[in-house]
């Protein structure tokens, strides 16, 4: 064979060599792709996600109100686990396990042992509706927390009205783990309602770390903003009434209510927290025909004096979803559902129009003291036989209604 012959064989052999090594390495390619594209794949990412959602919910603030969201990443931790672990052949169960178990408890080793950090997690009012207490939960501090002092601010529409430095420490502890107390009296700082564009935001410092939170506009919405009173005719019939008429007035159910404004001539909106007094009369020109006594209505519940029974049992309860105060006075009326007090009672109860007035007063903090009023008007008529020729007839029934003005 000649040299040309060999030269050429051997090229011949190396680029076969070459082919099957590209080949091979296109080969090795597209088994490491598979390899992380397939369940493996999958089940990697989702543990990735369990990782960053254990993260988010590990912060004490979401354990202390939402506990059971803790579930979602043990959940997709567990699918992923099965997934890795059925790709592998159900081999090295052990080793498996291990490494997710420390994958599923590093965000709240990473939380116990990072510097301390405190989250405003919780506000409730007292009891009297007198005092909110904050709870307050640290994260990290593993070896025991230092805090022993924290200044409160609050701010109200976007302007700070308070700010206190008091001892503070974290004290206590629950099924959620460490967390210290602040209360505060609502009266020191309180600047008018909460509403959506005028909210009440509370801030903690300790000098390592802060937070703040919102407090619940319902708790603080203590000023009252608008007042109305009604009164309700209350029918006799047969023998109840006098001059052989069909139906009479036998006497006024009267209620009121004071709260939030409310749109065109709906009732007050509902202020279960807030503190006022009450006046309520019913006149017949200048002439006072009705004065109940005053009312006082702390945190919902309403007292007044019942004069042994001519008014009521001498309190009420005012509705947490509305403002209705009724004002009994000594007679039951199925009918309206309420006591009356009946017309032998009046001081004056000749026919024509009457008016009754309400006035919703306070004191400071919660007002500047300025009266909030409100009147209605009711025409008490006799109706029936208007008679004929000569005859004038006799009226058969009376009547009570309410009119714009006397």
């Amino acid at each position: 064979m000649s040299d040309g012959g060999l030269l050429q064989k051997a090229i011949e052999q190396q680029s076969a060599g070459q082919e099957e090594s590209v080949l091979v390495a296109d080969v090795g390619s597209s088994d490491s792709k598979s390899f992380f594209s397939g369940p493996i794949g999958i089940g990697a990412g989702l543990a990735a996600l369990a990782l960053v959602v254990s993260f988010i919910v590990s912060r004490p603030s979401i354990q202390s109100d939402y506990a059971f969201l803790g579930l979602v990443p043990i959940l997709i931790f567990g699918i992923s686990f099965y997934l890795i672990w059925n790709a592998v052949g159900k081999k090295q169960t052990a080793a498996i396990a291990v490494v997710y178990l420390l994958l599923a408890a590093s965000p709240y080793l990473v939380m116990s042992l990072s510097s301390g950090e405190i989250t405003v997690t919780d506000s409730e009012l007292s009891d009297d509706s007198s005092t909110i207490t904050l709870t307050i939960r640290e994260s990290g501090a593993i070896m025991g927390s230092s805090v022993d002092s924290a200044v409160v601010s609050i701010t109200y529409d976007g302007t700070e009205i308070y700010s206190e430095s008091m001892a503070f420490s974290i004290n206590r502890e629950d099924g959620y783990g460490k967390y210290g107390e602040i209360t505060l009296t609502v009266a020191d700082w309180y600047q008018g309602n909460a509403a959506d564009n005028a909210e009440y935001v509370v801030s903690v410092d300790t000098g390592e770390s802060s937070d703040s939170m919102l407090l619940q506009s319902r708790h603080l919405q203590r000023t009252v903003e608008d007042a109305k009173g009604e009164t309700s005719g209350a029918m006799g019939y047969g023998n109840d009434c006098e001059s052989s008429k069909d139906s009479c007035i036998i006497g006024v159910a009267l209620k009121s209510w004071s709260g939030l404004d409310a749109l065109g001539d709906n009732p007050p909106g509902p202020m279960p927290y807030a503190d006022y007094t009450v006046q309520a009369k019913m006149y017949y020109g200048s002439s006072v025909v009705i004065s109940y006594p005053l009312v006082t209505v702390v945190n919902g519940v309403a007292e007044w004096d019942s004069g042994n029974g001519e008014f009521g049992g001498g309190s009420a309860l005012v509705a947490e979803d509305g403002s209705e105060l009724p004002l009994p006075g000594s007679v039951e009326s199925f009918e309206l559902n309420t006591k009356y007090v009946p017309i032998d009672d009046w001081a004056v109860s000749d026919y024509g129009c009457y008016h009754f007035t309400v006035e919703t007063t306070q004191n400071s903090p919660w007002s500047d003291g300025s009266t909030i009023t409100h009147t209605s008007y009711y025409e008490f008529t006799e109706e029936g036989d208007g008679g004929t020729g000569d005859d004038p007839g006799e009226p058969t029934s009376e009547s009570w209604t309410k009119v714009s003005s006397c």
